[in-house]
């Protein structure tokens, strides 16, 4: 029962990642009035939030099932 630990980069860029994720959508508020240019943050602001979950969770391994 030996897991893996996230390295320290994939840490630092999962936080990161999160963090311009959080300013992305943060600036969306703040420039909805140009058009199409705030929902493009908006996406974007997701998309990075979920890059830094992805590097920040472990992997799931399918589990194998014993033939008998």
């Amino acid at each position: 029962m030996t897991e893996e630990t996230r390295s320290i980069r994939r840490l630092v860029l999962g936080i990161l990642s999160i963090v311009l994720g959080i300013v992305s959508l943060a600036a969306f508020f703040s420039i909805t009035y140009v058009a199409g240019i705030g929902i493009l943050g908006g996406f974007y602001g997701l998309i990075l939030i979920a890059l830094g979950v992805g590097l920040i969770l472990p992997k799931r391994e399918p589990k194998k099932q014993e033939t008998q």
